[in-house]
């Protein structure tokens, strides 16, 4: 990797959003050249002496982040769609892809902010994270989501503009012009207002977070004193405030679904962990019954002591807790396969800890 890249990410790592937290899982190298020739054959590259307008714009991405020219590779494809979208197979260069209908309705400034939230991608390896992990499970698309929480500040210090940062996002939202948009970015934001009461409507496996809640995490990065100062030397103290106000906001409006069933499913675990320490020495004191009790509530105390005073035996107790414990343990290692690990540890010490 050259010492240009490697200068990035470490300054990267100071704003990466903290709920950022997906790896990949050792070292991915895929190389790109199947995927450059293909689309060497398909899209336009873009280079000053075709593309100039959005050559220039990537240019002075680049040079504002200061990575290598030759990390970067872009092109532009024929879609009414507005996409952009990165491919990095390895860790010193990337693919850019951007359609041709989102370049119709942006401008030069604004494509910086776009290109930069690309590379934002690449910086921060999200490719490889991905790749090694993927699966259908709400931590993977809770992770995908927070990915473009960082991505997006990167696209920011990219384009330098939170004006044009905006834009760029509201466009790409409503699919409009310049010709059709007033920047209001409080009446946009006050959208928000619309759904706090309709969780139903979040869809817990999407990839990406609601504009409205990107624009809204992006105005508070943009508002720290070091973004205002022109500086790169965020702290962490600061990052860490602006982090924990973010992801207060996605957790509302975004992850809330997604964080109750976890949490469902991991009281589940909790309460057969107990169930298992209860039936060790064959009885259920009131002791025992007031912990659950202050852990879990009267009714669940009442339908565990109905469940296991509805079997003949100890051995059929035991069969059937193990059982419970069993299924809940699947059923919460398959939304959390990467912190799954930690958070059974937490779990089983609480339990032993209550249950001495």
């Amino acid at each position: 990797m050259s010492d240009e890249l490697s200068r990035v990410r470490i300054f990267a790592k100071t704003v990466r959003y903290s709920g950022d937290k997906l790896r990949a899982k050792g070292s991915i190298k895929r190389s790109n050249d199947e995927k450059n020739s293909f689309f060497s054959m398909n899209s336009m590259l873009i280079n000053p002496l075709v593309t100039p307008v959005i050559s220039k714009s990537i240019e002075n991405v680049i040079n504002r982040l200061q990575i290598p020219h030759e990390s970067v590779k872009a092109y532009v494809y024929a879609s009414s769609d507005i996409q952009a979208e990165c491919h990095a197979g390895d860790d010193v260069d990337c693919i850019i892809r951007l359609s041709s209908g989102l370049i119709d309705i942006l401008e030069d400034k604004e494509i910086e902010f776009v290109v930069g939230h690309e590379i934002g991608h690449f910086i921060y390896a999200h490719g490889s994270a991905i790749a090694s992990n993927r699966s259908e499970s709400l931590e993977f698309s809770i992770q995908q989501r927070a990915q473009e929480i960082s991505a997006d500040r990167i696209g920011l210090l990219a384009c330098g503009s939170l004006d044009h940062s905006i834009r760029a996002m509201m466009k790409t939202m409503s699919g409009l012009s310049s010709k059709y948009l007033k920047f209001n970015i409080g009446a946009f934001l006050s959208q928000l207002s619309n759904t706090e009461k309709f969780k139903s409507q979040i869809d817990s496996n999407s990839s990406h977070p609601s504009i409205l809640v990107r624009c809204r995490a992006l105005l508070w990065f943009s508002m720290s004193e070091t973004f205002k100062s022109g500086e790169q030397n965020y702290q962490p103290n600061e990052v860490a405030k602006l982090n924990k106000k973010i992801k207060d906001d996605i957790d509302k409006f975004v992850d809330s679904i997604a964080r109750e069933r976890i949490n469902t499913l991991k009281k589940d675990v909790a309460l057969w962990l107990c169930a298992a320490k209860i039936i060790e020495d064959n009885a259920f004191n009131s002791n025992e019954q007031q912990i659950f009790n202050e852990m879990f509530g009267q009714e669940l105390l009442d339908k565990l002591k109905n469940f296991l005073s509805g079997h003949q035996d100890a051995s059929s107790v035991q069969k059937s807790v193990s059982e419970k414990l069993d299924a809940a343990v699947r059923n919460l290692q398959g939304e959390i396969p990467v912190s799954f690990e930690n958070e059974m540890a937490v779990l089983e010490k609480e339990i032993s800890s209550n249950f001495v």
